[in-house]
């Protein structure tokens, strides 16, 4: 019995969603060269408040699109639609928001622990991703800037982890942290084109629910985007060569955006959503160890 509602609540955290996060901190600790030290230590903390953090995220959107019925009328697919145990009656939702309280709670006190070894910029980054958090489902998702907000705190956690190491900031890592957002931002963006219509019954603007059957060009548009700021940072030098393998799943990416534009079914939404979806952690792990690479040879 205990084990069944241990397995619930670990279902209501959706780990696998977890693992961009992670990447942009590692990203961060990085891209200045390799940790010294207690860094490691350090990078530890950063690791564990940003995965607290981002379930913290996970669970607080359930219970909130529980609250406003957005859930109740969303088709459940493996990468969007909530996770419906709140729906269902499988967890109350009053115990899933205590959750997502104690667990954005556990990730604030690693962050003032940071901050007490690295100084106050850990803390005003912290604060940031805290605010986003807790207002993204009533105020950014609801004025077309939730997709905004995705990427900032993709640059976010890439400063976080690059300051709290290295004690120490680049102005070009905005530049490097965008590319952790925009794939991010990708995954959420196709992941929103199911919710459409429930989106807009409950009042949330997504950009797939303003541009509605032309979801899929601003899909294309991301997608250039991102193509662009990795071959310009290789020929500014920003990084090496070898991070253009970032670009080798990419190319999977147009495929998934003509298979959103012609989907008639929601069969056919899934399996481009199962194709953006590993395409894009590819993407950011490949990114992240060519980050890595230019830490080991520098």
């Amino acid at each position: 019995m205990v084990l069944a509602k241990l397995n619930l609540y670990w279902r209501l955290l959706r780990p696998k969603t977890v693992l961009s996060t992670v990447l942009a901190a590692l990203g961060g600790a990085f891209y200045l060269g390799l940790p010294i030290g207690y860094s490691y230590i350090i990078l530890a903390l950063v690791i564990v408040g940003v995965t607290l953090a981002h379930f913290s995220v996970n669970v607080l959107n359930d219970y909130l699109d529980y609250r406003n019925g957005l859930d109740k009328i969303t088709p459940r697919t493996p990468f969007s639609g909530g996770t419906k145990l709140l729906v269902n009656g499988l967890l109350k939702p009053e115990r899933a928001l205590l959750l997502a309280l104690a667990l954005l709670t556990a990730a604030s006190i690693i962050g003032l622990i940071i901050t007490l070894l690295r100084g106050i910029l850990i803390l005003i980054l912290a604060f940031t991703g805290a605010l986003i958090i807790l207002t993204y489902n009533t105020l950014w998702v609801r004025i077309g800037l939730g997709e905004l907000m995705v990427l900032v705190k993709g640059i976010l956690v890439f400063l976080g982890g690059m300051y709290a190491v290295h004690s120490s900031l680049q102005p070009e890592a905005v530049i490097v942290g965008s590319v952790y957002g925009l794939v991010s931002v990708l995954i959420l963006y196709a992941n929103f084109i199911p919710d459409v219509e429930g989106d807009k019954t409950v009042g949330r603007r997504t950009i797939p629910s303003i541009l509605g059957g032309r979801a899929w060009l601003g899909y294309a548009l991301i997608i250039c985007v991102l193509v662009a700021l990795i071959v310009l940072q290789v020929i500014k030098e920003i990084l090496p060569c070898i991070s253009l393998i970032t670009l080798t799943p990419v190319v999977v990416l147009p495929w998934v955006a003509l298979k959103l534009k012609n989907a008639k079914e929601l069969k056919d939404l899934i399996e481009a959503l199962r194709f953006n979806a590993g395409a894009c952690r590819t993407a950011d792990i490949l990114y992240t160890l060519s980050i890595i690479a230019k830490a080991l040879v520098a």
